[in-house]
């Protein structure tokens, strides 16, 4: 769990996060991606991190890697990509530059074996054995 907390989150946040700080104002938690990602690394994350070596499970799933998810998800991504947006849009030629960066690496993050679900392009193989988890959990819990 902390491995994958570490590789899926933190590792590819942190460098969205740094990517993403030549279109930031310049003061700290000025910016909305600024709490995102503090909530992300420090909130979530640590809650994720710390149940898991105290082998608290609601607390490692639901308070952790739940939020986690749902919130790089659709805080996290979003907040990046209007940043993306708003610095594409700029006439400053080093925010331009610097949205182009952040775009690239936003695209391979999420085309990442860990996030391509995200896009919608998981193989044929992934799909059918999400399929396969969804029934047998339909089975299992119907009853």
């Amino acid at each position: 769990m902390i491995e994958l907390y570490g590789k899926k989150f933190a590792k590819p946040g942190l460098a969205l996060y740094k990517a993403a700080k030549p279109l930031l104002k310049p003061a700290k938690f000025s910016n909305k991606i600024d709490w995102i990602w503090f909530e992300l690394w420090h909130h979530e994350g640590r809650r994720a991190r710390m149940a898991t070596s105290m082998m608290a499970p609601d607390y490692t799933h639901w308070h952790g890697t739940y939020d986690l998810a749902k919130h790089f998800y659709t805080k996290y991504v979003p907040e990046i990509e209007k940043l993306i947006s708003k610095g594409m849009k700029s006439g400053d030629s080093k925010k331009k530059a610097s949205a182009k960066k952040l775009q690239a690496l936003l695209d391979k993050t999420l085309n990442s074996s860990d996030h391509m679900w995200y896009l919608n392009k998981m193989t044929p193989k992934q799909k059918a054995i999400r399929k396969a988890a969804t029934e047998e959990f339909k089975k299992k819990y119907s009853k």
